[in-house]
C-alpha cells in the first residue's frame, strides 16, 4: 500500500484564504452580503496573503521577500482606496531598506513560527527532486549513498537534513535555485563541499565548516537565488 503525501502547511494555507476570498465574493454577488466586494479595490490584497505564505513555509516571520510582499500589498491598497495618492507611492521606498536590514540582522538567527521542528522519517532515496510553488517542504535523508539531486522555489520554502546520509563515491551536483523563497540545507562535517552561487538581490551563505574524510565523495551545489535566500550549513 503505498503511503499517503501531507499536503505542505504552505498550501493548506494557501487553499484555505482562496476558499475564504471565493466564498465571500460569491455571497456578495448574489447580494447575501449586506456589502459589495469590489476586487478592482481589494486585489493588492493578493499580494500580502502571497507574503504571509512566504513566511509561512521560510518559518521565518522576519523573512525579506515575504514582508516586502505584505509591504507592497499595504501600500497598493491605501493608494487604491484613496488613502494615499499613487503618485505618492515611492515616498514609501525607505521602508524597503528597513525590512532589508530587519532581515538582514534575523538571518542568521531567525525567529521561526512556533510548532516546526525537524523533519518527521527520515527517507533513503539517493537523490532529491523537489518543486515548491506557494508551498514548503521538509526532507529528511539517510541514504549511505547520496547523489545529490535539485530544489527548486518559487515563493515556495525547503529544509533539506543530511546530517544521517553519506555521500556516494565520486562528485555529484545538486543543483539549488530560489525565488522569492528560502532554502535550507544540512550537510555533515566530514563531507567534501563546493558552492557556486548566482545571486541578484538574494543570498546565498555557506557556513560550514567541513572536515572531509579521505576518499569520499564530493557534492558540487551550484546554487541561484533572486529575492530569496539559501543557507547551507551544519
Amino acid at each position: 500500500m503505498s503511503e499517503k503525501k501531507q499536503l505542505p502547511g504552505g498550501a493548506i494555507l494557501f487553499g484555505l484564504i482562496l476558499i475564504a476570498i471565493g466564498g465571500l465574493v460569491l455571497l456578495a454577488n448574489m447580494n447575501i452580503l449586506p456589502f459589495d466586494l469590489d476586487l478592482g479595490h481589494w486585489w493588492p490584497l493578493i499580494l500580502v496573503v502571497l507574503g504571509v505564505v512566504h513566511l509561512w513555509n521560510n518559518r521565518n516571520i522576519f523573512d525579506f521577500s515575504g514582508l516586502f510582499l505584505i509591504l507592497l500589498g499595504v501600500v497598493f491598497l491605501m493608494a487604491t482606496l484613496g488613502t494615499i495618492c499613487w503618485s505618492d507611492i515611492w515616498r514609501y521606498w525607505p521602508a524597503v531598506l528597513i525590512l532589508l536590514g530587519i532581515s538582514i540582522i534575523f538571518k542568521r538567527h531567525p525567529v521561526a513560527l512556533p510548532g516546526f521542528g525537524r523533519g518527521g522519517t527520515p527517507s533513503s532515496e539517493t537523490s532529491v527532486s523537489i518543486n515548491n510553488i506557494l508551498s514548503g517542504s521538509e526532507r529528511r535523508i539517510n541514504s549511505q549513498e547520496f547523489k545529490g539531486g535539485d530544489i527548486s522555489n518559487i515563493l515556495g520554502g525547503t529544509k533539506l537534513d543530511l546530517l544521517e546520509a553519506k555521500l556516494a563515491p565520486g562528485d555529484w551536483l545538486l543543483t539549488v535555485s530560489t525565488v522569492l523563497g528560502g532554502v535550507d540545507i544540512m550537510v555533515p562535517r566530514d563531507w567534501q563541499i563546493e558552492v557556486h552561487p548566482t545571486n541578484l538581490l538574494g543570498g546565498i551563505d555557506d557556513h560550514t565548516r567541513q572536515t572531509p574524510q579521505a576518499g569520499g565523495g564530493k557534492l558540487v551545489i551550484k546554487a541561484s537565488a533572486l529575492l530569496g535566500g539559501i543557507d547551507i550549513k551544519n
